[in-house]
């Protein structure tokens, strides 16, 4: 099953994320006669409708819970009975309101929960589908009563349709917090802007695919929302125009500053990478035994070879590297390893006057110099992985999370930077907002896929892309090429593989732009 976020439409209808407290503001400023909730239960049985194809005689079975989420599901069954559907409601408890009344006049049948019924089980496993409307953002793990007893009541899903209304009942809306009894969906369909919680593990893992449906809030109450997702159709025209007449002088010049005897692999995996994602002019400067197997690996690129020390890693001048590079980027970090000649190189290069990219080794130097990590400005971007953003930020241990998302914000505020917060999900902040790429895939967590990224991100700079643009678009080109090169594997599939695959994930965006 795939699970994470999809944008399927243009607009921040579609591509906003809020947690609990800003969707109860979104919903308190809506004017009463917008009707929201009639609103909602109309889209969810448009997104269920079409997802089944004709309607008429498919019998559809909707767990219906004592608020607002329940009150949508029940809107839903009628309008779908009402295009020929059989729907059967199982609500927690009796609800005694019109929209019941409503339901069952448009030939819903309904039926209240009592603690052993074996009626919702048969139900269930006769159905297309069942559509989760039991609990929503005002409720959070673990569960109890009534709601639980119906979840552990449910067959096992195998082939069949299974639809979360807003958030999958017992997972939080806000930290992403689930019971493991928690309702297991293909697809969650959030009514208003995704709910944060939803994309975060465990949580994520029982909402299946996960989209906005558009429920008529004003486009400028969403419009400044802060959290945005990052999707194939959002990054669409951020790549770099590529002129016809243009040379490899015009599409950048990247200068990889990485590697040494025990990490000979990584400023390789940046270049292929970076390559791929068109930059005009790569080089890769390391030690000798690093830029041998960069040379075989990648002979497109360019190499310096730079003195080592007697630890293996690199022993070289800041200044005098800038010089000979003449580069667009600076991509400081993959493979460096920590030495005092290597470290110093790394806060030399992060104080030239040039746009950087710091990455690994790079980072790690800098936790020692807050000075100089607080001088970076907005021409800097920073991938730190959680242990790194620990380390960068002073936390006794690596945040996950909310406090991920926060602490990578509050980075980025103090820096001027933007951080790229590796993980799952992958999160892109600057002082003022935050973008959030969340579509898990174990393929990714395996040694140099961050080399991947950052000479992906380099590459991209390097063409003139924007600091926040390169970095929502490294990020979507590193998970789509993992994608590509997975042809259906879940592992074992190795980074330099994924690095080949960057410039298919470009191609892509290229020809949906």
């Amino acid at each position: 099953m795939r699970l994470g976020a999809v944008v399927r439409d243009h607009g921040p209808a579609f591509d906003r994320v809020v947690d609990v407290a800003g969707m109860r503001s979104r919903e308190g400023s809506a004017p009463p006669e917008t009707g929201l909730m009639q609103i909602a239960g109309a889209a969810l049985a448009r997104a269920v409708g079409q997802a089944l194809g004709p309607v008429q005689a498919r019998r559809v079975v909707a767990l219906i819970g004592p608020g607002d989420n329940g009150g949508d599901a029940l809107i839903m069954a009628r309008h779908l009975s009402d295009e020929g559907a059989f729907v059967i409601c199982w609500g927690a408890r009796e609800r005694d309101d019109n929209l019941v009344r409503d339901a069952q006049q448009a030939g819903v049948s309904w039926n209240a929960w009592s603690d052993g019924a074996t009626g919702l089980a048969e139900d269930v496993a006769a159905a297309a589908c069942v559509v989760d409307g039991l609990l929503g953002i005002g409720s959070s793990p673990p569960l109890r009563g009534a709601v639980g007893q119906m979840l552990r009541a449910l067959p096992s899903a195998r082939d069949q349709a299974r639809y979360a209304v807003d958030i999958p009942t017992g997972t939080d809306g806000d930290t992403g917090a689930a019971d493991a009894g928690a309702f297991r969906a293909t697809e969650t369909l959030s009514t208003g802007p995704i709910k944060l919680g939803s994309l975060l593990h465990p949580a994520i893992e029982f909402a299946g695919r996960v989209r906005a449906l558009d429920i008529e809030f004003a486009e400028e109450a969403l419009e400044v929302l802060p959290l945005r997702l990052v999707d194939g159709r959002t990054v669409r025209g951020l790549l770099p125009v590529r002129t016809p007449g243009g040379h490899k002088g015009n599409f950048g010049r990247v200068l990889i500053v990485g590697g040494s005897d025990r990490f000979r692999g990584a400023p390789t995996l940046a270049a292929i990478a970076a390559i791929g994602s068109g930059a005009g002019l790569t080089t890769v400067a390391s030690v000798k035994s690093a830029v041998a197997v960069a040379a075989t690996a990648t002979p497109s690129a360019t190499f310096l070879p730079l003195p080592s020390n007697a630890d293996g890693c690199v022993d070289a001048d800041a200044d005098d590297l800038i010089e000979r590079a003449a580069a667009d980027v600076v991509l400081i970090g993959p493979g460096l390893g920590r030495s005092d000649t290597s470290d110093a190189l790394a806060v030399g290069l992060a104080c030239a006057d040039v746009p950087k990219v710091i990455d690994a080794d790079g980072l790690n130097a800098l936790a020692d110099r807050p000075e100089v990590l607080d001088e970076l400005g907005r021409d800097s971007v920073l991938t730190p992985h959680p242990g790194e953003l620990a380390r960068l930020t002073g936390l006794d241990s690596a945040p996950d999370g909310t406090e991920r998302l926060s602490t990578a914000q509050g980075l980025a505020t103090r820096t001027g930077a933007t951080v790229i917060s590796k993980g799952s999900p992958t999160f892109v902040c600057t002082a003022d907002l935050a973008w959030i790429l969340a579509r898990p895939n174990p393929l990714l967590a395996t040694a140099g896929t961050g080399d991947v990224l950052a000479g992906t991100l380099g590459g991209l700079l390097a063409q003139g892309a924007h600091p926040p643009a390169a970095a929502t678009l490294a990020v979507w080109l590193q998970a789509r090429a993992a994608e590509l090169a997975a042809d259906g594997a879940d592992g074992g599939v190795p980074a330099d593989t994924i690095g080949r695959d960057v410039w298919r994930a470009r191609a892509e965006v290229l020809a949906k732009s």
